[in-house]
C-alpha cells in the first residue's frame, strides 16, 4: 500500500506535533524543577535563619577575640625592640655626660642624634613614646658621690588587668636581658608623695649580699613588683646606668 503525497504530508505533520509537544513538556518539566527549586531556596524557617546568624556572631566573636589577643603580642614585641633600643643607645653614651656638672633631662639630645625611631617621638621632644604610650624620659643624675644615666618610664597601670601585668613584666625581662650593664632597676608606687614603695633589682656587676639581683629573678619576683606599682598612683620603673663614683 503506498501512501499519495497528501497521506505523507499529514503523516509528516503528525510527526512534526508530537515532537512540538514532546519539547513543550520537556521545557515545562524543566520550568517546574526550576521553580521547585527556587522556592526550595527561598522557603528558609525562622529558626534556620537565627541559626545561621547564631553561627555567624560566635564566629565573629572569635575572630575579634584573636585579633585583640595577637595585637596585643604584636604590641609587646614591639615594646621589647623599642626599649632595647633606648637601653643600648644609653649603654654607649653613659660616659659621655660625665663633664656635667648638674642633673638634668638629657632625652632631647638623644632624639637630635637619631638614636630612636620616629615611631617614638612626639611633637614636644622632651618625652619618647613606647607603643603603649608610655611616656620615656632620660636623665643625667648629679649626686654627691656618683653620676648616672637614668631612663624613667611612666606606664598607665592604674588598672589591675592582666595587660597590665603583662605589659610590667616586658619591661621587667627586657631590662634583665640587659642587666649586663644595667646598675640597678627601682620600681616605684605613689611616686612623689609620702607613701611612696621602693623596690630595687640590680644588674650583675653589682650584686651584693640580701639584695634582689636580676640573675636571681624569677617569676614570682616579677610578679611581686608588678602588683607593687598597679593601681598605684604615679608608678615610675627606672633604669639606672652608674657613670662615675661610687658603684652602689
Amino acid at each position: 500500500m503506498h501512501l499519495n503525497l497528501s497521506g505523507r504530508s499529514f503523516l509528516c505533520r503528525v510527526l512534526q506535533i508530537r515532537r512540538n509537544f514532546a519539547t513543550t513538556c520537556t521545557q515545562k518539566s524543566t520550568q517546574g524543577a526550576k521553580l521547585q527549586a527556587d522556592a526550595t531556596l527561598c522557603g528558609r524557617s525562622m529558626v534556620e535563619m537565627l541559626g545561621v546568624l547564631a553561627i555567624i556572631g560566635v564566629l565573629s566573636v572569635g575572630a575579634i577575640a584573636g585579633y585583640s589577643k595577637a595585637m596585643f603580642k604584636y604590641k609587646l614585641n614591639k615594646q621589647a625592640e623599642q626599649l632595647n633600643t633606648v637601653f643600648n643607645a644609653v649603654a654607649r653614651n653613659v660616659h659621655s655626660f660625665d663633664n656635667l656638672s648638674k642633673t638634668m633631662d638629657i632625652t632631647n639630645y638623644f632624639i637630635k642624634l637619631n638614636e630612636f625611631p620616629l615611631e617614638m617621638i612626639k611633637n614636644d621632644n622632651s618625652r619618647i613614646y613606647d607603643i603603649f604610650d608610655t611616656p620615656i624620659s632620660i636623665e643625667y643624675g648629679v649626686f654627691a658621690l656618683y653620676t648616672r644615666l637614668i631612663v624613667s618610664l611612666t606606664p598607665n597601670l592604674d588598672v589591675k588587668s592582666t595587660e597590665n601585668l603583662e605589659i610590667c613584666h616586658n619591661i621587667l625581662k627586657i631590662a634583665k636581658e640587659n642587666a649586663g650593664n644595667i646598675h640597678h632597676l627601682s620600681i616605684v608606687g605613689n611616686y612623689g608623695q609620702e607613701e611612696q614603695s621602693y623596690l630595687t633589682v640590680y644588674g650583675d656587676a653589682y650584686i651584693t649580699k640580701g639584695n634582689l639581683s636580676f640573675k636571681e629573678l624569677t617569676l614570682d619576683n616579677i610578679y611581686n613588683l608588678c602588683t607593687s606599682v598597679i593601681e598605684k598612683e604615679n608608678p615610675h620603673i627606672k633604669v639606672i646606668w652608674h657613670s662615675k663614683g661610687n658603684t652602689l
